[in-house]
């Protein structure tokens, strides 16, 4: 039986809500030395990944094609491509996600038309811009972890200047994957994905495993069956998952009561919520809130 290769927003994070900004910018250390320096194949479905890797040594999989860095490069992953990594315990770069939804759709087919078929491959030594691409990361970096009034219109710029310049370097050099991508949904992914879509869109929602299992034409035993297989949680952990990100994200982005939060967050009683948020985080909601202000 072929491997199945989990979808996921950002790496091991399943669900959208944990993306707050309009990109995501972290360093590849941060993530890899949590992970014993491996990122394990997986794909994306709606997120394009910049990666950037100043440092030599990495080992990567895109699609079915095996690579092995000998200087610095840049890898830029198109939504739906698998990919996986092992970095080096020294390992200097960063990741840059942007959602398919913050690239105007013209860029967007210019982008797909320069990583055909599968990714987009930028070598220091060819890629004559290669350090002002390093610039922008950099500047971004910066605006990423900034409080600044402008902060959100900066990341947007910046990223879609790293996005234009990628676009007119791999026009240049024509360096795309030549492996084969093996990237067609199973059909208990393919469910898998439209459980995690509709969880997305109605979490909030008094919506049982069983309402979810029908509207995507399954019995609620086969869901939970292909959930924990393929996602490695139950069903209703996935919906506990998102409805905890929500009310993270309010708590800290919103001045709502306690109250509101827990109504919108999904959780019909304020008293159960705050029970759930504290058995799973180990702080009360206001303590919580407290904290990230």
């Amino acid at each position: 039986m072929a491997r199945l290769i989990p979808t996921y927003e950002i790496y091991g994070e399943l669900l959208s809500g944990t993306l707050s900004d309009p990109i995501h910018l972290e360093t590849i250390y941060e993530r890899s030395s949590k992970l014993d320096w491996t990122i394990r194949l997986h794909r994306h479905s709606r997120l394009l990944q910049i990666f950037l890797f100043r440092t030599p040594s990495v080992k990567f999989r895109v699609g079915d094609g095996d690579h092995r860095t000998s200087e610095p490069l840049l890898l830029v992953v198109p939504p739906g491509t698998p990919h996986g990594f092992r970095f080096p315990e020294d390992i200097n770069g960063d990741v840059l996600t942007i959602p398919e939804t913050e690239i105007h759709p013209p860029v967007l087919d210019r982008l797909r038309q320069v990583t055909q078929p599968y990714a987009g491959f930028l070598a220091q030594s060819e890629t004559p811009r290669f350090a002002d691409v390093d610039a922008l990361m950099r500047q971004l970096g910066a605006a990423y972890h900034s409080v600044g009034s402008e902060r959100e219109a900066l990341l947007r710029a910046l990223s879609h200047a790293i996005v234009l310049t990628l676009i007119e370097e791999l026009r240049r050099t024509a360096h795309i994957d030549a492996g084969h991508a093996g990237a067609e949904l199973s059909r208990h992914e393919a469910q898998v994905q439209a459980f995690c879509e509709l969880v997305e869109a109605r979490f909030a929602e008094t919506v049982t495993v069983e309402d979810y299992a029908r509207v995507i034409g399954v019995s609620a035993p086969h869901l939970t069956r292909i959930c924990k297989r393929i996602l490695g949680i139950a069903p209703n952990e996935l919906v506990r998952r998102r409805r905890m990100l929500e009310a993270k994200r309010l708590l800290t982005y919103t001045r709502l009561p306690v109250l509101d939060i827990a109504h919108r967050a999904g959780f019909g009683d304020a008293a159960f919520f705050s029970r759930t948020f504290k058995a799973t985080f180990d702080v009360t909601p206001s303590e919580f809130r407290k904290r990230a202000d």
